[in-house]
């Protein structure tokens, strides 16, 4: 008994929920986390997001991924709004934005999007990545604003390109 996981165990007994067993186990509060990446979007855009998240983090490791599903029970508290912009502002180092027509409709987003337009304005641009679904207005962005088009590559394109972004925001500045 010594030399196994207990969580495993009481598991494969169903005394325990799977979440207590390795890679589904939270590594510790989600406000003192850093994360490579968080994800911002709204529900309507879920499925396609999910897809994306589970290819990133196969990549740079499911601990440094910020997806709202995978701190389910620590997001049930008063206040998240205050916790979600310290997550995006300060806690991520990309923050992928998913612009749509429902983004700009959404409480949530509009939350999220206040801390994510600080760090535009913070001209820490490489901290920021555009995905667009559609054409559709979002207050703040501008025409000449990069973007990837997911009407033209794969989610597992897009998840390399995030996968890239993570990898050059990591590398030290350059001295040119």
């Amino acid at each position: 008994m010594k030399d196994e996981d207990l969580f495993e165990l009481l598991a494969s007994a169903g005394l325990v929920d799977a979440s207590y067993v390795g890679e589904d186990r939270q590594p510790g509060r989600v406000e003192e986390m850093r994360f490579k990446v968080a994800f911002s979007f709204p529900g309507e855009k879920r499925e396609y997001v999910a897809g994306i998240v589970a290819e990133v983090k196969k990549r740079v490791g499911r601990d440094s991924v910020f997806y709202d599903r995978d701190f389910t029970g620590q997001l049930a508290r008063p206040n998240l709004d205050i916790l979600l912009q310290r997550i995006y502002l300060s806690n991520s180092d990309l923050v992928v934005v998913f612009l749509c027509e429902q983004y700009e409709q959404k409480q949530w987003c509009g939350l999220e999007w206040r801390a994510i337009r600080n760090i535009i304005k913070n001209k820490n641009d490489h901290a920021v990545m555009f995905m667009r679904f559609d054409e559709a207005t979002v207050e703040g962005t501008f025409s000449i604003d990069g973007y990837v088009n997911l009407d033209e590559h794969s989610p597992l394109e897009v998840a390399r390109m995030i996968v890239e972004r993570v990898r050059l925001n990591a590398l030290p500045p350059s001295l040119t």
